[in-house]
């Protein structure tokens, strides 16, 4: 898969753009503020019909501006697509809308999803082992977002009915209502929890083998491990569905308690080890880079395993951030393992990755201007 054209209305501090786009590495030069970061952060939320780093896609608008739109022309082997998405404020209320068309035609999120797939490495990416579990939660969703729209599905299921359950906890806490008022959000708590966590569990799972062969080849040793830690507390059941149910049964008293779900997906964690040590306790700063680098391998392997299809690779600073050795892994991975048919990269003028990474179309971005380098 690759994008042949992107196009820009709005997005960050880019009034408008156009940018082509080709096969192979397309790297992407400027100064810090010149504007790298929000053409691949555009590329992305665009595949995700959302906010591609977190936060509200509506923090995307340019300052002072109702509307705001990202287009792309992409190709998966011999067949064109054309994707937009779309956002504008509705009078009176002034409430954001979002629209989302594929081939010039609405469509739904689950039609849309997948459509468009990407990996994206972030300079905070780099981090992952060390962080706290939410942005490895997040990485989860973005990736099985892409893979499974019924997962997209049920994610929006699950945060609309936990946000419910929630309010209706902290009325409980404060004497505003009773336990009656948590009934009607049980049922749709429990079913997409249940369906949120066992395509948690199944990836991870099915990665696992992906990220360890990834960080040999990289470079390291030690056999890499991936652990599901799902947010059950360990309650005991025969399918997902029935640990749920357990897990907020045993903890009813400390929900009222505190006014707030304390167990399900949105407590889910996955543990990074090294020959059975967890990499965050005893990992070295090297073995935890090699640790996130092999994850993301693997991810657009599990890519090419489910669509048939290498995704887009996004990588934002993160090549100048790592040593000659794992730069070289991981381009080798990407390049000659897992044969990626496109990959935007981000650098600063004197990173030196042109060398790095080989014959690549560079791109200038100066404030906000894109502007294909000539080459001699």
């Amino acid at each position: 898969m690759r994008v042949a054209e992107l196009r820009l209305l709005n997005f960050r501090a880019y009034p408008e753009a156009q940018v082509l786009l080709r096969p192979g590495f397309n790297l992407l030069i400027g100064d810090n503020g010149a504007g790298k970061t929000s053409l691949l952060e555009a590329l992305a939320t665009l595949a995700l019909a959302r906010a591609a780093r977190g936060g509200l896609s509506t923090d995307l608008v340019r300052w002072g501006t109702s509307e705001m739109g990202v287009a792309a022309i992409t190709w998966r082997g011999e067949v064109e697509g054309r994707l937009e998405m779309r956002w504008r404020v509705q009078p009176p209320g002034g409430r954001w809308s979002r629209t989302l068309r594929a081939e010039g035609a609405p469509v739904t999120p689950a039609a849309y999803l997948g459509r468009l797939r990407v990996v994206s490495f972030w300079p905070e990416d780099l981090g992952l082992v060390k962080a706290g579990p939410e942005p490895r939660r997040r990485m989860l969703d973005v990736v099985l977002c892409q893979l499974h729209p019924e997962y997209a599905q049920a994610l929006s299921q699950f945060r609309r009915s936990l946000d419910q359950r929630n309010s209706a906890l902290r009325g409980i806490r404060e004497g505003r209502s009773g336990p009656a008022e948590l009934g009607p959000w049980l049922e749709p708590l429990v079913h997409s929890g249940a369906l949120l966590m066992a395509h948690r569990e199944r990836y991870l799972e099915e990665v696992g083998p992906l990220a360890q062969r990834a960080a040999s080849r990289i470079g390291e040793a030690a056999p890499l491990e991936l652990r599901y830690l799902p947010g059950t507390r360990g309650a005991s059941g025969d399918g997902w569905r029935e640990r749920l149910v357990a897990a907020l049964r045993e903890s009813a008293d400390e929900e009222e308690a505190r006014g707030q779900t304390v167990v399900g997906p949105q407590r889910d964690d996955f543990e990074i080890a090294y020959a059975e040590r967890p990499a965050r306790q005893y990992a070295s700063q090297g073995q935890q880079r090699t640790a996130v680098l092999a994850l993301k391998a693997a991810e657009v392997g599990q890519h090419l395993a489910e669509g048939g299809q290498s995704p887009v690779v996004l990588l934002d600073d993160v090549l100048s951030e790592l040593d000659r050795d794992h730069r070289r892994g991981l381009l080798e991975v990407l390049g000659e393992g897992l044969g990626v048919e496109q990959a935007l990269v981000t650098a600063t003028e004197d990173s030196g990755l042109e060398e790095a990474i080989g014959p690549s179309q560079v791109l200038l971005v100066r404030g906000g201007v894109v502007r294909e380098e000539e080459r001699r």
